[in-house]
């Protein structure tokens, strides 16, 4: 009996060896592994005031990653952005190739920035933990091959990258520009229901875009307002959301007119000048002009003794 529990004893020592000397002799070089961060901006150059995606990414050689801690986040070494939006989530892991060899990229951070001064920056420093799993194979006696892996905490520097600002060309004389720069519509909307003389009515004035509105940015509305009806007042609302590391900006305004005269009357275009960064070109939005048909009072009088 002594013998036997001496024999699984030595046989449980021996297999606790075997596996250690496998699992050290099989795991994932932590040197053997590539990895890099850095950030990445589109587009490369941009305008003063373009909006601009900047993504601070993960690059490694393995997709097996489990990264970590920002240490310090990358920043401009001189300078200062006229904006700067963080957006969540960063992005979705995607693979690359580079000199015919893949790489996994995980975004760790997004934001959306913009200039307001041309000329060369260098977005520098920054760190990050990153806890990589590495994948290790166990060779069981037992089992055979097995997978299994071990996280070891590396900090990894930012590398630089530099960009330019290229400054907006000057305006024609016949545009009166807004200070806008992306790609914008705008459209007047008219609520429904019956709209009766001399009376409030409202109309909806959308101006929507891929690009940053300026915060003292208003379309060109009040000439819309004239023929027939006499523009009260205007209340405005703002809104910014960012889809896939762009800007989506909408600016409403909603006007009070009151028809001076019934029958048909037309609310006119409305005009929105902005800078196109595309086609390096400025350039005009334009609504359709709207027409409604303003009833008399006496018709509504009618219709609420009915």
């Amino acid at each position: 009996m002594v013998i036997v529990r001496l024999y699984i004893s030595v046989l449980l020592f021996m297999s606790f060896f075997f596996m250690s000397f496998a699992h050290e002799n099989s795991r994932t070089d932590a040197d053997a592994v590539d990895l890099s961060i850095e950030c990445r901006m589109e587009p490369a150059v941009i305008y003063e005031r373009q909006p601009a995606s900047l993504v601070v990414t993960l690059r490694s050689s393995t997709p097996d990653i489990a990264f970590a801690d920002v240490v310090t986040p990358p920043s401009l070494i001189k300078g200062e952005y006229a904006t700067f939006q963080k957006v969540s989530p960063a992005g979705n892991a995607y693979k690359e190739v580079v000199d015919g060899k893949t790489y996994y990229c995980f975004p760790l951070e997004a934001s959306v920035i913009t200039m307001a001064d041309k000329g060369s920056y260098t977005i520098g420093g920054g760190e990050y933990t990153i806890g990589v799993a590495y994948p290790v194979v166990v060779n069981d006696p037992f089992w055979g091959p097995r997978r299994s892996t071990e996280v070891k905490r590396l900090n990894i520097p930012v590398k630089k990258k530099s960009f330019k600002v290229r400054d907006l060309p000057n305006p024609p004389d016949s545009i009166d520009f807004s200070g806008s720069v992306g790609q914008f519509t705008v459209e007047t909307v008219i609520p429904r229901g019956d709209i009766f003389v001399n009376e409030e009515a409202t109309a909806i004035v959308v101006l929507r875009g891929s690009g940053m509105i300026a915060d003292a940015t208003m379309p060109e509305y009040r000439d819309a307002f004239k023929n027939g009806v006499k523009l009260k007042s205007v209340s405005e609302s703002r809104n910014a959301v960012y889809d896939n590391g762009k800007m989506i900006s909408e600016l409403q305004l909603e006007c009070t007119f009151i028809p001076t005269q019934r029958g048909n009357v037309e609310i006119g275009e409305v005009l929105f000048s902005y800078f196109d960064p595309d086609t390096g070109a400025y350039s005009v939005a334009r609504s359709s002009p709207v027409k409604i048909e303003v009833k008399s009072s006496t018709s509504k009088r009618e219709s609420l003794s009915i």
